[in-house]
């Protein structure tokens, strides 16, 4: 029985032996593979980050690009109603000669004061009123000509600068759409790679759960077999000390069997060897 119990132990601590060194490789394993899938997530983290950065970026550079779109739609209202009132003037003095203010203002005095001063016939006096109504009515169509043509001066001088904001305008929405298209384009990059190492750091994850639920199994199987041991141990030095402890009673009942008998042939007055007396003293029967 003792030596059946024995060989289990021997047997078992060999599984033992053998399912503790595997669960240390897989250990060893499951180390490498959280270090990896841990650098694959810091990795994703930094993409994400640089990804919104860049969208950030983006989104203002789209902002920007919108203002600039709307400066140079105003801008263009601005030009359109300047060139506008140009060809106004264009076609109000088209084929027209016309004679200044000033220049009439004086006919008209002078025709006034002719009228005033001068003995003058009726039909003279009636056209000369006449040629004051005629000299009048270009007199507000020369001054209309020349509030056109003092709006045209301004309006060149303001058409130069408008010109030149278009263009400037123009030429900062074309900058802002090319800043938008990259920083646009790196986000699509960033939130592409991200994903790709994602998927990496989720397949060595998914991988790190398989095995290490495969080594808690060990682990379980290991604790099963370090306590069937110990119950064997423990059962076996039980075995081993009744074992003894029988050997030990048997030992003293044939001890106290052969005191007895020397005892028996010493009463008969038989001598004894020294021997003899031990067992006797051993027995207690001296």
């Amino acid at each position: 029985m003792e030596g059946s119990v024995d060989d289990e132990i021997i047997k078992i601590s060999q599984e033992l032996k053998a399912l503790e060194s595997e669960a240390e490789a897989y250990k060893k394993e499951l180390l490498t593979l959280k270090q990896k899938r841990d650098e694959k997530n810091a990795q994703v983290s930094d993409l994400m980050k640089k990804g919104k950065e860049n969208k950030e970026l983006r989104d203002k550079a789209n902002d920007e690009t919108k203002k600039y779109k709307a400066l140079r739609e105003e801008n263009s209202l601005k030009l359109k109603k300047i060139y506008d009132s140009l060809n106004k003037i264009k076609e109000a003095t088209k084929n027209k000669d016309i004679t200044s203010s000033s220049e009439i203002e004086k006919k008209i005095d002078n025709i006034e004061w002719k009228l005033e001063t001068e003995v003058l016939s009726l039909d003279k006096e009636r056209q000369l009123v006449d040629i004051i109504k005629d000299l009048k009515k270009d007199l507000k169509e020369s001054k209309a000509h020349e509030e056109l043509s003092k709006e045209a001066r301004f309006s060149r001088k303001d058409l130069d600068t408008l010109k030149k904001n278009s263009e400037e305008y123009h030429k900062k929405v074309l900058e802002l759409s090319d800043e938008s298209t990259k920083y646009h384009e790196r986000m699509i990059y960033y939130f592409n790679s991200s994903d790709d190492i994602k998927k990496e750091a989720d397949s060595i994850h998914k991988n790190y759960v398989e095995k290490k639920k495969y080594v808690d199994e060990l682990y379980d199987k290991i604790r099963v077999l370090r306590a069937k041991v110990k119950g064997l141990e423990i059962s076996s030095r039980k075995s081993e000390k009744q074992e003894k402890e029988k050997k030990i009673k048997e030992k003293k009942k044939e001890l106290s069997k052969k005191s007895e008998d020397i005892l028996e042939k010493f009463k008969n007055g038989e001598k004894l060897t020294l021997e003899e007396l031990k067992i006797l003293q051993a027995g207690g029967n001296i």
